[in-house]
C-alpha cells in the first residue's frame, strides 16, 4: 500500500512540475507566434533612372530640322533623297533627345517582410526611410511601423 501511495505521489508530482516547466503544452496555448503579414524592415534605399518618353513633339521638331539639313545636300533627285533621309534621321534623333530630357530619378525602397517576402516601393522624391527602419504596408505604399 505504501509503495502504491508513493508511486501515485511521484506521478502527481511529475505531472504538476512538468506542466509548470512547459507552459506551451498547456491546453489552448498557441505554440506558434503569429507573424504580421504587413510588417517588415527596410533592407535598402537606392536611386534609379527612369527613361523618359518621347512624343510627337520631339519627333516633329527633329524631323523638320533633319529635313532642312538634308535639303542643303546635293541637287535634283539626290537633294530629295537627302531631305527624306534627313527628316527620318532627325525624327529619330528628336525622339531620343526628348527621352533623355524627360528622364527622371526615382527612389526605390526595398523591404523584407516578417513572413520573408520582399517588395520594392518607388517614390518620386527622396523618402524618409532608412535601412533598418521598421515599416508597415499601407494601401499601395509603406509607412513607419509605430510598434
Amino acid at each position: 500500500m505504501k509503495s502504491q501511495l508513493a508511486g501515485a505521489l511521484a506521478a502527481l508530482l511529475f505531472t504538476v512540475t512538468g506542466a509548470q516547466a512547459n507552459p506551451a503544452s498547456a491546453p489552448g496555448h498557441n505554440k506558434q507566434a503569429k507573424v504580421c503579414q504587413d510588417c517588415g524592415r527596410v533592407t535598402g534605399v537606392t536611386t534609379a533612372e527612369v527613361k523618359g518618353e518621347g512624343n510627337a513633339k520631339g519627333m516633329l521638331a527633329g524631323g523638320v530640322a533633319g529635313a532642312l539639313i538634308g535639303n542643303q545636300v546635293g541637287s535634283g533627285t539626290g537633294r530629295d533623297v537627302a531631305t527624306i533621309a534627313g527628316a527620318i534621321g532627325g525624327a529619330y534623333a528628336g525622339k531620343k533627345v526628348q527621352e533623355r530630357m524627360n528622364t527622371k530619378t526615382v527612389w526605390q525602397v526595398h523591404v523584407k517582410y516578417d513572413n520573408d517576402k520582399t517588395a520594392v516601393y518607388t517614390f518620386d522624391s527622396k523618402p524618409a526611410f532608412l535601412k533598418g527602419d521598421r515599416v508597415r504596408r499601407h494601401g499601395g505604399s509603406i509607412e513607419r511601423d509605430a510598434h
